[in-house]
């Protein structure tokens, strides 16, 4: 009965040591595999993942078509001197058009930015609230782009889209009542500019 213990212990001795030398390596080689492809995983998601650079909200090209205004455009401003905003506080953006296309009867500027289009082409987008009706903004951004010959105009729901191309730019204007909820600015009318270089 000895001799079975005996033997057994050996047998049982002598698979622990198998397994110790043919099996752990094999254990010890496939988790450090598994590491190595884990860490290669992550450190490949890292490169394909790393964040765009960011933009210094500066718009990737700038207007250099020179702005001439039509007479008919300079008689409708200079009619209207005294409702034209002058932008003593500098908030307009850099370059703005305001010979051509100036701000009419406003409140307060929400936004002025220069910009870069969809289509690459340098422009500004200017908003503002103002406390004149939807009607008299009308009267004036009518008879400003009324001479451009590709001028139009259509009105969609409460708001009036008026366009023209002038001296080499697009010119886009949208007359609507002011949301204050979507202006965060009290005021009667809410005015969106688009003018991009053609």
């Amino acid at each position: 009965m000895k001799i079975r213990y005996v033997v057994l212990s050996v047998l049982l001795i002598g698979v622990l040591i198998v397994g110790a030398v043919f099996i752990m390596p094999k254990l010890i080689s496939d988790e450090a595999s598994t590491t190595n492809e884990a860490s290669n995983s992550s450190s490949t998601t890292a490169v394909t993942k790393q964040p765009e650079p960011i933009k210094n909200n500066q718009p990737d090209t700038t207007a250099t078509t020179t702005i001439t205004v039509p007479s008919e455009m300079q008689t409708v401003i200079e009619e209207n001197t005294e409702e034209i905003y002058v932008d003593e506080a500098g908030l307009l953006a850099g370059n703005y058009p305001s010979q051509m296309v100036p701000l009419y009867g406003v409140t307060t500027l929400s936004q002025s930015h220069q910009i870069t289009s969809d289509s690459g082409h340098p422009g500004w987008k200017t908003s503002y609230v103002s406390d004149y009706s939807t009607d008299e903004l009308l009267v004036f951004y009518q008879a400003l782009l009324a001479s451009a010959s590709d001028y139009s105009e259509e009105v969609i729901s409460e708001s009036t889209h008026l366009k023209g191309t002038v001296s080499g730019y697009s010119i886009s204007i949208a007359v609507s009542p002011n949301n204050p909820e979507k202006t965060d600015l009290p005021g009667n009318a809410a005015v969106s500019i688009f003018i991009e270089q053609v």
